[in-house]
């Protein structure tokens, strides 16, 4: 048996691993409890500064098959949403959507939901998944010619809200659409939004990207 983050792996089968630490100590994990080990890595990572809602009011959607290396990425969606900040978040990748979770539900957002259903606005958001990503795309060709870097993050600011879309990953294809319905809120769901990108990037093994400005 090995032990990590007060959690304990098998190491009866498979490959394994061994990380040399510090004073020629060794380190062991079985590749077949790698994926439990990435999860539970993902759940000690969740530290949302926001309020967070009891988990009987977040709804999680397959919008496609994915294996169980993601259930971490859907823990970290999760654990960023909240009545005072993220209303929705939707994971993609290589160009489809993979998940979404939202607390749309909750009976908190009902008088800023409105009068379209919380399905109708789910529809509506999955429709934003893909046809926001090829406006970042089509402007990615005007800021190439001003040698300014790719186009990373989106930010559409309505009068009931945001609507973000942000990178997570450019050669994977990965990139987060995430939506707050409240106004007052909209710096708390942005902030969210770079932590949870931040920390989708570090879960799954790529380097932090470089701080961007942002406003006093």
């Amino acid at each position: 048996m090995a032990s990590m983050l007060d959690q304990s792996f098998s190491v009866r089968r498979g490959a394994i691993f061994v990380g040399v630490l510090a004073g020629g100590s060794g380190l062991l994990l079985a590749v077949d409890r790698l994926t439990e080990y990435r999860k539970h890595r993902a759940e000690k990572r969740a530290r949302p500064d926001v309020a967070q809602v009891p988990a009987e009011h977040v709804t999680h959607h397959a919008l496609a098959p994915y294996g169980p290396e993601t259930d971490g990425v859907v823990t970290l969606c999760a654990s960023r949403l909240g009545v005072s900040s993220l209303h929705y978040v939707a994971y993609h990748a290589r160009g489809k959507g993979l998940f979404r979770v939202d607390v749309l539900d909750h009976p908190d957002l009902a008088p800023l939901v409105g009068l379209a259903a919380p399905d109708r606005h789910r529809h509506i958001y999955e429709n934003y998944g893909t046809r926001l990503k090829a406006l970042m795309a089509h402007l990615d060709d005007d800021f190439d010619e001003l040698d300014s870097g790719r186009l990373v993050r989106l930010v559409l600011d309505v009068e009931k809200g945001a609507v973000f879309v942000i990178e997570v990953h450019e050669h994977s294809g990965r990139y987060l659409l995430g939506v707050t319905l409240d106004q007052s809120h909209v710096d708390t769901a942005d902030e969210e939004m770079r932590r949870l990108t931040a920390e989708i990037r570090q879960y799954l093994g790529h380097p932090a990207m470089p701080a961007t400005a942002r406003e006093p």
